[in-house]
């Protein structure tokens, strides 16, 4: 029973590796070729401060509450259509959808 359950286990562990290595290589990309560091002091800033949201307290909960529908709905259709390629394909799709989703709701508004 373990055995046939470890060609899945390396497969899907193969493809975790490709997402890996292409997320690092497009970040390479994207900060040049040795120019820059992977992770910069800019980067630590940004992820130390908090989230600035403008809007009072009663619109924010509204606002949390629109991508706690907005990722659940996305992340159900999503489930439905990209399951059929692996557990890890269907991770990072979630992760970037609900980023994504989160970004431009509360970040950016």
């Amino acid at each position: 029973m373990l055995i046939s359950k470890m060609g899945y286990i390396l497969s899907e562990l193969f493809t975790l590796a490709q997402v890996v290595a292409l997320a690092e290589g497009i970040l390479r990309f994207k900060r040049g070729i040795g120019l820059r560091r992977l992770f910069t002091d800019s980067d630590r800033r940004k992820l130390k401060e908090p989230i600035r949201i403008t809007a009072s307290a009663p619109v924010r909960y509204l606002r949390y509450a629109l991508v706690f529908a907005l990722i659940l709905t996305l992340g159900a259709i999503e489930i439905a259509i990209v399951s059929q390629f692996g557990a890890t394909i269907l991770t990072g799709a979630l992760l970037l959808t609900s980023a994504a989703i989160v970004r431009y709701t509360l970040v950016e508004a």
